[in-house]
C-alpha cells in the first residue's frame, strides 16, 4: 500500500490529505493509520469510506444547512489571497486549510447543546439496509472501502474532532454531524475506541485497549441505547463476538 501526500485543501476536505493506493486489507489501512499517528503527534487521521462521492454530496449539504462554514464575527485578516475574490471580498465558502479553525469555531459552539442523550432520542438503526450488512462490515470492514480513498491529516487533539474536517450527518433521520462526535467522543472516553473512518453510511472505530468482560457488557448497553428498536439476545451475542474479537468496530449513522 502507497501513501501519496497532497500538500492541499478544497471544499470537500480542510486539510492535507493522503491518497492510498493499492491498499488490499482493512488492517493494512489501519496499520497505515497507526504509522501515520506515530510519526505526527500534532495530527489525528480519518480515513474515507463508503461512497465517496455520497459522502462528499451530503457534507456540502451538511455544512450548508448547518452554517458551519459561516465567517460572521470572524477575524479574516492573515488568510491567504486564495481566500478571497479579486475585490479582496471572501469567496463567502471554506476552501482553504488555514480556514480550518473557522469550521473548528462553528461546530464547537454548535456541540454546547448536544448530549448523548440527543444520540439516543434519535433511535437509529443499526442497519443501513438489513443485518447483512452490519454483519458483512463488521466481518470484513475492507467492503467498506471505495476505490478512491483518502486518509485525512487533520489538525486536531483527539480522533473525534476529525468529523470537523468531513462533517456529515444531513438528513432529518440521521445523526447529525455534532451527535456523530459525541457518539464518537462517547465511545472513545468510556471505551477507549479510537474514529478512524467516515463514509456515506458508516463510522469506522478501532480499539485501543482491552476491554472486560463487565466493560463489553457495558458498550454493549450502550449500543442497545443508540440502536434501541433492532436490539435482542442474538444480537447483543453478535456484538459481544464483534467487541471481543475484532480490532474494529463498524457502526452506522444513517437510517
Amino acid at each position: 500500500m502507497e501513501l501519496r501526500l497532497i500538500n492541499t485543501s478544497s471544499q470537500s476536505f480542510l486539510c492535507d490529505r493522503y491518497e492510498v493506493v493499492g491498499c488490499e486489507s482493512f488492517t493494512q489501512l489501519s496499520d497505515g493509520i497507526k504509522k501515520l499517528e506515530q510519526q505526527d503527534v500534532g495530527h489525528n487521521f480519518l480515513v474515507t469510506l463508503d461512497d465517496l462521492g455520497q459522502a462528499c454530496y451530503t457534507s456540502m449539504h451538511t455544512k450548508l444547512r448547518h452554517d458551519l462554514d459561516s465567517i460572521d464575527e470572524i477575524e479574516l485578516e492573515g488568510l491567504p489571497p486564495q481566500c478571497f475574490e479579486d475585490n479582496g471580498e471572501h469567496k463567502g465558502y471554506l476552501s482553504c486549510k488555514e480556514e480550518f479553525n473557522i469550521r473548528r469555531r462553528n461546530i464547537e459552539l454548535k456541540l454546547l447543546s448536544v448530549t448523548f442523550a440527543d444520540v439516543c432520542d434519535k433511535s437509529i438503526g443499526l442497519y443501513c439496509d438489513d443485518e447483512g450488512d452490519f454483519k458483512e462490515v463488521n466481518t470484513d470492514p475492507s467492503s467498506l472501502l471505495d476505490r478512491e480513498l483518502y486518509i485525512l491529516k487533520v489538525p486536531v487533539e483527539h480522533s473525534y474532532e476529525t468529523i470537523y474536517a468531513f462533517p456529515n450527518g444531513y438528513f432529518d433521520d440521521d445523526f447529525s454531524p455534532f451527535e456523530n462526535i459525541v457518539f464518537a467522543r462517547t465511545l472513545y472516553e468510556k471505551f477507549g475506541y479510537k474514529l478512524i473512518g467516515m463514509g456515506a453510511s458508516y463510522l469506522a472505530f478501532r480499539k485501543s485497549r482491552a476491554l472486560s468482560e463487565e466493560q463489553i457488557q457495558e458498550l454493549i448497553d450502550l449500543l442497545d441505547a443508540v440502536y434501541r428498536e433492532e436490539f435482542d439476545s442474538e444480537l447483543r451475542g453478535l456484538c459481544t463476538g464483534f467487541i471481543s474479537n475484532n480490532d474494529h468496530l463498524i457502526l452506522s449513522y444513517t437510517e
